[in-house]
């Protein structure tokens, strides 16, 4: 049986999944995979990735939204806040010569904690014209690497050839015993 539109309720396990997410385990975070793990779920990474698709899952993802709201509620994490907060950090490293490094580490971090931050990961698929001169040169090499039975066996086989070709050569040079009685014969 098919099901005719969206889920009206949240099940245990997502809101389970939801909770580890947002909340993470004992105050670390966690990934999308992990806590679908944690939340009991079939197939984690897939589930992970559906439940958070509001296409495929709005209201786990409102669920998820909720929380991060309570933990920016809570903690006293704005937008507008955090962004305030990193210009006097950066107004305050402009003038003085002290090592902000730190507190700017935490404000980014208070940000990635508030939800302000998305980490990506990109994989791109093949085009050379996209590579630097590194990249290409291990993609050479890896290339290399995984044909290199096919490049000794190239080799043995123009050796081979390259030896056929000189005594062809040297037989071509060197005429044969008819040849050298007709010759003979005729002079």
């Amino acid at each position: 049986m098919t099901k005719s539109g969206p889920d009206k309720f949240l099940t245990p396990m997502q809101m389970k999944f939801a909770s580890l997410l947002v909340y993470g385990v004992e105050g670390i975070p966690v990934s999308k995979t992990e806590a679908a793990t944690r939340a009991g779920l079939s197939h984690p990474s897939v589930q992970a990735s559906r439940l958070t698709n509001p296409k495929q899952f709005p209201l786990v993802c409102a669920y998820i939204s909720n929380l991060r709201d309570e933990v920016r509620e809570k903690y006293g994490i704005s937008f507008e806040g955090h962004l305030e907060e990193l210009a006097r950090i950066r107004d305050q490293g402009k003038k003085d010569s002290r090592n902000l490094a730190s507190a700017a580490t935490t404000e980014i971090a208070r940000g990635k904690a508030a939800g302000y931050y998305i980490d990506q990961k990109v994989i791109r698929h093949g085009n050379i014209d996209d590579m630097n001169l590194s990249e290409l040169y291990d993609k050479m090499r890896t290339i290399k690497e995984k044909n290199e039975r096919l490049l000794k066996a190239k080799e043995a086989l123009a050796s081979a050839e390259s030896m056929t070709d000189s005594k062809e050569t040297v037989v071509k040079k060197l005429p044969s015993p008819q040849q050298t009685s007709d010759q003979d014969s005729t002079s």
